[in-house]
């Protein structure tokens, strides 16, 4: 009854001509940010809802073209069809939302950021899978077609891309951290500068692939095998996992061991102790058959 309510004197204020810009935003704002699970008025564009939570909301087809949403929050709230052209979302989070022909044309989308958002593959070969791509944790691509995409630099720590079709990819520097991509297929990509610590790579297809300096390998602070005394904490071996995969051909090389570095303050910083896998590391933590393929000493 109140969220009922909230949802018709909002509507009725932003149809109200007579009621100054300022005062209707000033009103808009208190109602969308107080309301949880509400259905928003489909006209939105051009208003000031910087820094507002949206919770639960059903925006669908919603026009938010030329808004200000900078620093917003979008939780658990539906998106299908909604249109954010041209609005500025920098700083925006998008948590556990659904996209399906969502619309971000020349958006201001600096330091927009995904999590768990669900995502069709219609939507992913279009300008939205651009702009998820950057930033995305724990999002669903599962089954998703990108075979000779252009992915270079793409974020995706822990999305789940179970099924996928990733052939031919351009990978080059993407943070692939604790991706599920089991059953998928990585034949002919390249993916050099590529982060694949703790990747589920399960019975994947890697034929033709390049890894050159991926990281596959890592020693995180935490529950562990070895226990260091100079420093007193436990230190745990991180690695990909390449169970199943066939590697015949492929180059290891220049493969990866990065330490990441306890209490960096910036994510740049995080890995730069590096140095060259092992190929006892490679077959005791990523469970690799290096049978055929250029292994490290």
């Amino acid at each position: 009854m109140i969220r009922s309510l909230a949802t018709t004197v909002l509507a009725l204020l932003l149809a109200a001509p007579a009621a100054p810009v300022r005062a209707q935003d000033d009103l808009a704002r208190q109602l969308i940010d107080s309301c949880v699970g509400c259905r928003l008025p489909h006209d939105l564009h051009g208003r000031d809802l910087h820094g507002l939570r949206f919770v639960g909301s059903d925006l669908r087809d919603t026009d938010l073209s030329h808004a200000n949403l900078r620093g917003a929050e979008f939780t658990g709230a539906n998106l299908d069809g909604t249109r954010f052209d041209d609005a500025d979302l920098r700083d925006a989070r998008f948590v556990g939302v659904r996209l399906r022909h969502t619309s971000f044309a020349r958006a201001n989308v600096e330091g927009i950021r995904f999590v768990g958002a669900s995502v069709s593959q219609g939507d992913l070969d279009g300008p939205l899978g651009r702009t998820i791509l950057r930033d995305c944790t724990g999002c669903s691509f599962a089954g998703a077609d990108l075979h000779d995409a252009d992915l270079r630099g793409i974020k995706i720590v822990g999305a789940n891309l179970h099924d996928s079709n990733l052939a031919g990819a351009r990978l080059n520097d993407a943070k692939l951290v604790g991706i599920n991509a089991h059953n998928s297929d990585f034949s002919r990509a390249d993916l050099r500068g590529a982060d694949l610590v703790g990747a589920n790579l399960h019975d994947s297809r890697m034929s033709g692939a390049t890894i050159g300096d991926a990281v596959l390998c890592t020693r995180n602070h935490g529950d562990d095998v070895t226990f260091n005394d100079d420093d007193g904490v436990y230190q745990r071996t991180a690695c990909a996992n390449l169970r199943g995969v066939d590697l015949h051909g492929l180059d290891f090389r220049a493969a990866r061991y990065c330490v990441e570095r306890y209490g960096a303050r910036d994510e740049r910083d995080q890995r730069n102790d590096c140095r060259p896998v092992t190929r006892q590391e490679l077959i005791d933590y990523a469970h690799a058959d290096l049978t055929g393929a250029l292994a490290p000493a």
